[in-house]
C-alpha cells in the first residue's frame, strides 16, 4: 500500500480527548475535530488527506478530502469494540505519503483508512471515536473515524468545537 510507514509511539493512559468527526456535504470533505491545547506544528498528508499535529506530535485533526462516493463500500466492514485508551505520539513530521485506501459501511457512518496489508496489529482508542491500528513495530496500519455526523456548511462542527463536549476529559 503505502510506500512511506508512519512511525509512532505509544504510552499508557487513563483518559482520552473527546473527538467528532463531521461529514460536510457541500463541500465533500470529512473533519475529525479534537479539541486539545496544542497548536498546529506539522503534518503527515497524501493528496487526499492530511493529519495535523501539535509540537509534541498529538494528533490535533485528520481531514478526509475525498467524497464519500469514492470511499468503497464494505458490507462486512465492522469497527473493533472495546478497545484499550493510550496516548499515541507520532514521531514523524511534515511526512508525505502516497496508496492509502478508504472503506465504510452501507450508511457511511464509519471510515476506515487504510496504510498497510499488515495482518498483524494492536488497536488502540486514542480520542472517541477515533481507532488507531499499529503494527508491531509501531508504524500504522489504519485508522478508524465512527460516528460519522453528516453536515452542511461545516456548522455542526463549529458548534461542536465551541461546546464543552470538545474539552479534554
Amino acid at each position: 500500500m503505502t510506500n512511506r510507514r508512519i512511525n509512532v509511539e505509544i504510552t499508557d493512559t487513563n483518559k482520552i480527548p473527546n473527538g467528532k468527526a463531521f461529514y460536510d456535504n457541500f463541500e465533500k470533505v470529512l473533519n475529525f475535530a479534537i479539541k486539545s491545547r496544542g497548536k498546529f506544528y506539522s503534518y503527515v498528508q497524501s493528496d487526499q488527506f492530511s493529519i495535523d499535529l501539535d509540537r509534541r506530535g498529538n494528533v490535533l485533526n485528520i481531514e478526509v478530502n475525498i467524497g464519500k462516493d469514492y470511499w468503497e463500500v464494505d458490507s462486512n466492514i465492522k469497527p473493533p469494540e472495546n478497545v484499550p485508551y493510550k496516548k499515541l505520539r507520532f514521531l514523524d513530521h511534515r511526512l508525505d505519503i502516497v496508496g492509502e485506501a478508504y472503506y465504510t459501511d452501507e450508511n457511511h457512518s464509519c471510515l476506515y483508512i487504510s496504510f498497510t496489508d499488515d495482518n498483524h496489529f494492536k488497536t488502540y482508542e486514542i480520542a472517541r471515536n477515533l481507532i488507531v491500528e499499529v503494527n508491531l513495530v509501531n508504524e500504522i496500519s489504519g485508522i478508524w473515524l465512527l460516528d460519522i455526523e453528516e453536515d452542511f456548511g461545516f456548522k455542526n462542527e463549529m458548534e461542536y468545537r465551541k461546546s464543552p463536549k470538545a474539552r479534554k476529559k
